[in-house]
């Protein structure tokens, strides 16, 4: 009978580790700068807890000149930690932003990788490149880089060195390094995210090391994430001048619920989290201000 029991609570113990886990399909997308066009690279699906990586490919002719590019990152090894996620999702790899007047190079030629990632999830819909699809906290999405040949060529072309490179989240016209880091050993570069929108590597003086001393362009208010959601979700803003600044939460009447922020913030990029434990279901607006600029998006509480 305790061998029984033993068992049942095994196979228990084991149903309930595997429904933790959540399949993502996926495609790797190349864009053409000259006319828009795409290329698919590789497509397929994994597991949360497992990957899959980058293959050796021949670019179309078209965008040929890039293929060093394509090289240097080619046997990236894309993996999702176990309990990252909280649903199935679809992710659009792109590799894009290629400088058309300077073949071989991205728009900026110091990066020496630029990817974009959108993402449909089975419940939440689809978040586009300019959204943040965060993992659940904690958990990490990786990218495992090997210092290849090709990779070690193209950072010398860029007169690069190891200790040069950096990484960051694209938001508004700049990068940024929070919500994500990095770690250099001796056969990798192992680059960790904490969600999916748009990224690059390059230059570590233009790639995140120097954000405290620029401004992003845009005044912007991304979607919360999760949404919907039960009980907490973040919100994400940027705001291009220092200045006063509210972020209220109201309900589906317009009556103001409460008041996540009120005060000063310095330029940059800020997050906010949301705790709605004390509310009921329903759909709810967060309404982002400054003196001179409002943006309110809808989100809602699933409980």
């Amino acid at each position: 009978m305790k061998k029984m029991y033993l068992l049942l609570a095994m196979f228990f113990f084991a149903t309930f580790t595997f429904a933790q886990e959540h399949t993502i399909t996926y495609q790797v997308i190349i864009h053409n700068p000259f006319d828009g066009s795409t290329a698919t690279i590789t497509g397929g699906s994994f597991q949360t807890g497992s990957s899959f990586t980058l293959p050796e490919y021949t670019l179309p002719e078209a965008i040929s000149g890039y293929q060093q590019l394509y090289d240097a990152i080619e046997g990236t090894e894309f993996a999702i930690e176990s309990g990252a996620l909280s649903e199935n999702i679809t992710i659009g790899i792109n590799i894009f932003q290629f400088d058309p007047n300077n073949t071989g190079f991205y728009f900026n030629d110091d990066l020496f990788m630029f990817m974009g990632i959108t993402v449909i999830g089975e419940n939440s819909g689809m978040h586009g490149l300019d959204e943040f699809y965060y993992f659940n906290e904690g958990k990490y999405a990786t990218l495992t880089i090997p210092l290849s040949d090709s990779f070690n060529t193209l950072l010398q072309i860029l007169n690069l060195g190891l200790n040069d490179i950096g990484f960051g989240y694209y938001i508004g016209s700049l990068f940024y390094s929070n919500g994500l880091s990095f770690q250099i050993t001796s056969t990798d570069v192992i680059l960790q995210l904490s969600h999916f929108s748009k990224f690059g590597g390059g230059r570590g003086s233009l790639v995140g090391l120097n954000e405290g001393n620029e401004k992003p362009l845009e005044f912007s208010l991304s979607q919360n994430y999760p949404n919907p959601f039960n009980p907490t979700t973040r919100i994400n803003f940027t705001i291009p001048e220092a200045g006063f600044v509210t972020l209220k939460i109201y309900d589906a009447i317009g009556s103001e619920v409460v008041t996540l922020v009120s005060k000063n913030l310095p330029t940059g990029f800020h997050e906010v989290q949301f705790d709605a434990k004390k509310l009921t279901s329903g759909i709810y607006f967060y309404e982002l201000k400054t003196k001179n600029q409002t943006i309110t998006k809808k989100m809602i509480l699933m409980k």
